[in-house]
């Protein structure tokens, strides 16, 4: 997927904007983040990513032509827009930030192991509650893997609205 959607010129783009990241682990915070963005599609609420995955997307952002690029590319071929919890909770028509339900961050962490395959360790610290569980809860990498596999039933499906 990557290959498809990351062209040489990004690349070096945010190997530039991001000098002190190693590349290999730049690498995978791109591929995170492109998983992220494809995903957005079912996605409502705060960002269910690390801060280094949300630093990806608003890089991509500020390349506009590109950015509109991969978007087309992505799941649903729609302009994901971006809006900050600072500005929602400037809006006169939001009282608060969007907060998600636990059940939409457990579909969404679904949805990734349905589509990408199980969580690796590697790539585990970007997903907010995937970490928390693994990190903070107790529970195993692979019963992570198993739990989501578990509920998980069709290729491509969308968390409950």
């Amino acid at each position: 997927m990557t290959e498809a959607l990351l062209s040489p010129q990004m690349e070096c783009y945010f190997r530039n904007k991001l000098p002190g990241v190693p590349a290999a682990e730049l690498l995978i915070r791109i591929q995170e983040a492109l998983k992220f963005l494809n995903l957005a599609t079912y996605c409502e609420g705060n960002i269910p990513v690390s801060q280094e995955i949300d630093d990806i997307w608003h890089l991509w952002i500020l390349e506009t032509k590109e950015y509109a690029k991969l978007c087309a590319s992505l799941e649903g071929g729609e302009f994901l827009h971006h809006c900050s919890n600072t500005y929602a909770q400037c809006d006169p028509a939001t009282i608060t930030a969007p907060v998600n339900t636990l059940e939409q961050d457990v579909a969404m962490l679904g949805n990734y192991v349905l589509n990408y395959g199980p969580f690796g360790a590697d790539r585990i610290k970007y997903w907010l509650l995937a970490d928390h569980l693994v990190n903070k809860c107790g529970m195993t990498l692979d019963q992570l893997n198993e739990w989501l596999i578990s509920g998980t039933t069709t290729k491509g499906s969308a968390p409950p609205p």
